[in-house]
């Protein structure tokens, strides 16, 4: 990581009558004549598919090359046609050299029989940044995982056990990167005894590999022109639960009752990503839903803007497009994009950077470009300029957390406390009355996670905050202008300006609150301000944030952390059962801060993935530094 963009280059491509050609490695991703056959025949059937769906809750076919999609379309369109209802596909794949969607859709166009699943793909296609892409696809059936870098940093992010693997890289003589020793190594730490295998290739140097790796290789007739290719089973020795190199692990998968604590966005994306994989959850909210810090009347959905190729930043800049494509749809979410302005010549030098770091959907932009993106006249915008974010927006905060909710009940009731009792978390109110036995406990409390002695190693920080609400302007923009303060069209019309940031669990004074806001406001847009009324608090209340401002998802250390980990810590090896560093079915999902909209519902994604034993969509680095115990991890480091 720590490159100089957080985004890989499009392929160039020609359109030859063989079919979409790459001119990087000079060679085609498919026929045009029969690529679809030959999908089918060299990796549908070569993994013994369909047949190999029958019986399973869950399959999961890792592939090497996405290209255009092809491949997961063949198998989305066969498991659509086959499997077991009820049953649930997940396609893990990489890619280091993203397509642009317009390109994907013009490759995938002679295709008409799989019209209605590429459309629906290349609506939901993935930004050509690094790191991992979740999209779900089929109400929750199809879930499509991109991961988008070099071939071995790829698979050394993946937590996954496969039940095939489709080698779909281009010829090793074109790209030998993808076909190493190394790469095969890792392709075997993701299988299972028993994992199949099909490839177009029968190159010596990927037999050898393959076979030094555990797989049983063996040459079988080919398609089309291709007189041969290669079929494989795995026969190396069984990973134990799901394969991985994290020192801080994964919750333990559990089909048993689960029971969330918390009633904003955090609880209501856990609640939907449940939903998609057919578990219900028990929710207790003591003052409902969005009581908390989910409640103001308008929220702003923005990335975290960081200029760094670091784990972190590829995990919270996925939650956000993750989050985008989640919210999309939703009659609460306006697609408006935002203008992050820039306040002196330090920030505009910042902003330009991170536009070329992030590369398409940011934009550095001038004045006049800046005023018309917001729907501000000239003598209005000012010298409004900085970087413009095309996939930000604004939203009903209330509004979604219902829709994410569903028809899941929540109790107005207060947990006061956990306690463990064999294989069971009991939920308990103020007067000791039990109000739940659950296997596994999610909590999702905002600020109330500092009330919880369990999660006591997970301490977060309260920040209290205020907003204010404007009523009619003459001048209101019809984007959010954000520059450490934010200004947001309301309907109504008005504008909404925030926020306040106050250490503590004290909001403040409501008066003073729109005072200091109005304030701002006339600093950087001084026309609207001009014409603004008298302003009225609009929402007053407490953040929660973790000490590194980095949200969390996962475990909560337990008793044997410091033992298990202490050696590891000080830079020993991985200990061997370090699953036993987390005490069990204990969760925390939360620390968002301003920004819970934008990340809980991939990190809530992550979550269910664990206890539903679902390939994780996050990368493990990035995992790693979410994690609830990383704090207490770094407290070993310094011991």
């Amino acid at each position: 990581m720590n490159g100089s963009t957080l985004f890989l280059a499009s392929p160039e491509l020609d359109w030859s009558p063989d079919g979409p050609r790459a001119r990087q490695v000079e060679d085609v991703y498919f026929s045009v004549e029969d690529g679809l056959e030959e999908a089918r025949a060299v990796f549908l059937a070569g993994c013994s598919l369909p047949d190999g769906f029958a019986g399973r809750e869950r399959y999961t076919i890792a592939e090497m090359g996405f290209g255009t999609g092809l491949n997961f379309l063949a198998a989305w369109d066969m498991f659509r046609r086959t499997a077991p209802a009820g049953s649930r596909l997940h396609f893990v794949t990489l890619e280091g050299y993203p397509l642009r969607a317009e390109d994907a859709a013009r490759a995938l166009a002679p295709f008409g029989s799989l019209a209605e699943l590429r459309d629906a793909l290349i609506a939901a296609w993935p930004s050509p940044r690094k790191g991992a892409h979740r999209r779900i696809f089929d109400q929750g059936r199809v879930t499509l995982t991109v991961f988008q870098d070099d071939a071995l940093s790829a698979l050394e992010n993946m937590e996954l056990t496969a039940d095939a693997w489709f080698l779909d890289g281009f010829a090793p003589a074109k790209n030998p990167d993808m076909w190493s020793p190394a790469v095969c190594a890792e392709i075997a730490r993701l299988s299972r005894p028993g994992t199949r295998a099909a490839t177009f290739t029968v190159a010596g140097a990927v037999r050898r590999g393959l076979a030094a790796a555990g797989f049983a290789v063996s040459k079988v007739p080919g398609y089309g022109r291709k007189r041969e290719r290669l079929e494989a089973v795995f026969e190396g020795k069984a990973a134990v639960g799901t394969p991985s190199r994290a020192a801080l692990p994964r919750l333990a998968q559990d089909e048993g009752p689960i029971a969330i604590v918390g009633g904003g966005i955090a609880a209501a994306s856990l609640v939907h990503a449940l939903r998609l994989r057919g578990r219900t959850a028990q929710v207790f909210a003591e003052d409902g839903l969005c009581a908390g810090a989910s409640g103001a009347p308008r929220g702003l959905l923005s990335p975290r803007l960081e200029a760094a190729d670091r784990p972190h930043v590829r995990a919270t800049l996925a939650a956000f497009e993750y989050a985008r494509a989640l919210y999309g749809p939703q009659p609460g979410f306006t697609a408006s994009g935002l203008l992050r302005a820039a306040t002196d010549d330090a920030e505009t030098a910042r902003l330009s950077r991170l536009a070329q770091m992030l590369g398409s959907g940011y934009e550095a932009v001038s004045e006049n470009d800046a005023a018309s993106l917001t729907g501000l006249d000239a003598d209005t915008a000012g010298r409004l300029h900085g970087l413009w974010i095309e996939d930000a927006g604004h939203f009903d905060p209330a509004g979604l957390v219902h829709a994410l909710f569903g028809e899941q009940g929540v109790q107005a009731r207060r947990v006061d406390t956990l306690e463990r009792a064999g294989d069971a978390w009991i939920l308990r109110d103020r007067a000791g009355a039990v109000l739940s036995e659950a296997s596994t406990v999610v909590l999702a409390p905002g600020a109330g996670l500092s009330a919880f002695e369990a999660a006591a190693r997970v301490s977060v920080e309260h920040t209290a905050g205020r907003i204010a609400l404007f009523p009619a302007a003459e001048r209101v923009p019809s984007a959010p202008i954000a520059w450490g303060h934010y200004a947001a069209p309301l309907e109504g019309p008005g504008l909404l300006v925030g926020a306040t940031h106050l250490r503590g669990s004290d909001s403040g004074d409501p008066l003073e609150a729109c005072e200091a806001l109005a304030e701002g406001l006339a600093e950087h847009l001084p026309e609207i301000a001009s014409t603004l009324g008298q302003g009225q608090s609009g929402w007053g209340g407490v953040r929660a944030a973790f000490a590194d401002r980095l949200p969390a998802t996962g475990g909560v250390p337990g008793s044997r952390f410091d033992d298990i980990l202490l050696d590891h810590a000080k830079g020993g090896p991985l200990p061997e059962g370090r699953t036993q560093c987390l005490q069990p079915g204990l969760a925390v999902l939360g620390g968002f801060g301003a920004r819970g909209f934008a990340h809980a519902p991939l990190l809530a994604e992550a979550l269910a993935s664990d206890l539903c034993g679902d390939p994780s969509p996050l990368e493990l680095a990035g995992r790693q530094t979410l994690h609830p115990a990383r704090f207490a991890l770094r407290g070993l480091r310094r011991k």
